[in-house]
């Protein structure tokens, strides 16, 4: 399961809201007549800079918060609802891609679930570089199957 840090929250976006509270108070405390360089009004740039300090990261917050929830609840289904069957590795290769320095592997998979025909399934996933020799050509991994869609599966590396 993916879980983003609490630390994370409050070293990124609290100081961030913190400069956009303070611009919102100089624009309180700033006189009317009080121009910017520019001749604009100096009251309605702390606003703006202040809304925008708030505005910005609450919704980028509010966005990864989603994308790791989506995870979460595709993961979660599937280990509670997953069909269980095995995948043989077919083929294996990194794509070139790497995300928080971990290799994005293309697999090729035989995937068999009882009751069903066996079939082949191209899967790419990001793998730990603790989990590279246990994913060789060859090795059979536990995998959950989504009933409602053969495609979306979820491998088991750490069986």
């Amino acid at each position: 399961m993916w879980k983003v840090s609490k630390w994370i929250f409050l070293v990124t976006t609290v100081p961030l809201l913190a400069v956009g509270i303070i611009f919102i108070v100089f624009g309180f405390m700033a006189p009317p007549e009080a121009l910017t360089d520019d001749g604009y009004s100096l009251k309605n740039f702390y606003y703006i800079m202040g809304g925008s300090f708030l505005f910005f990261p609450l919704i980028s917050v509010i966005g990864v918060g989603l994308y790791y929830k989506r995870i979460n609840d595709r993961e979660t289904f599937l280990i509670q609802n997953g069909i269980q069957g095995e995948a043989e590795i077919l083929h294996r290769e990194q794509t070139g891609t790497y995300i928080n320095e971990l290799p994005q592997v293309k697999f090729l998979l035989q995937v068999t679930v009882s009751g069903e025909e066996p079939y082949q399934l191209e899967y790419k996933d990001v793998v730990s570089m603790l989990d590279m020799g246990s994913i060789n050509i060859g090795a059979k991994l536990p995998v959950f199957v989504d009933p409602n869609n053969p495609r979306n599966i979820l491998l088991n590396y750490n069986s």
